[in-house]
């Protein structure tokens, strides 16, 4: 099969949220609690979750087809039931998912990689993906997000702390150990080259 034709396989094959208004409920059979895994790229993170919190039920969204195609295929491999995949832009699919209150946890691994100044129009967290966590998570539920590029990191904290409904797990508003226990492929990396991560933990208040 040819690059061109494995690129539109990819694009049809990916599996998409469903179209208007859904539920993300009813994604996963079961009554567990729901989280989700926003930029889930190779997919460590979301096999290393279901293992470590095989009740719950657990949503990863990803906005590059390849991975999203390649990852959802592991998973039928696997035969891993507590895990469902979408492919697009988080803040377009969240803004039609409901019911409000129903998410438990989000992570959000590494977003936004493209470190100059330049790009910080392109940021995937902002006020239109806070909002609809904010609409989305129950009261207690949980908001983490790590990045290895520090400015990065002091924008979501300064973010989060002006985001009505959030509250930082810390003065700083940074945690020492990922909450988890679900690495990124990234953070692996990042910890094997002994690079610094900035872990920020936040909950709906």
């Amino acid at each position: 099969m040819s690059d061109s034709d494995l690129r539109w396989r990819y694009r049809d094959e990916a599996p998409r949220a469903p179209e208007g208004r859904f539920s993300l409920g009813e994604l996963i059979e079961g009554s567990g609690p729901i989280e989700l895994d926003i930029g889930f790229g190779r997919g460590l993170s979301l096999f290393e979750r279901a293992a470590a919190a095989p009740e719950s039920r657990i949503i990863g969204i990803e906005v590059k087809t390849k991975l999203a195609y390649k990852v959802n295929e592991r998973l039928q491999k696997h035969d891993l039931r507590n895990v469902a995949i979408l492919c697009g832009d988080a803040r377009e699919i969240l803004k039609r998912a409901e019911p409000a209150g129903s998410l438990q946890r989000v992570a959000l691994h590494f977003p936004d990689p493209w470190w100059k100044k330049r790009h910080d129009k392109r940021r995937v967290i902002g006020e239109a993906l806070l909002t609809e966590l904010a609409r989305l998570l129950k009261p207690g539920g949980e908001l983490f997000i790590q990045t290895d590029v520090e400015h990065r990191a002091e924008q979501y904290v300064a973010q989060l702390q002006e985001t009505a409904g959030f509250t930082l797990a810390s003065d700083s508003g940074y945690v020492e150990v990922n909450p988890f226990d679900a690495r990124s492929n990234r953070e692996k990396r990042a910890i094997e080259d002994g690079l610094p991560v900035w872990r920020i933990l936040a909950t709906r208040d």
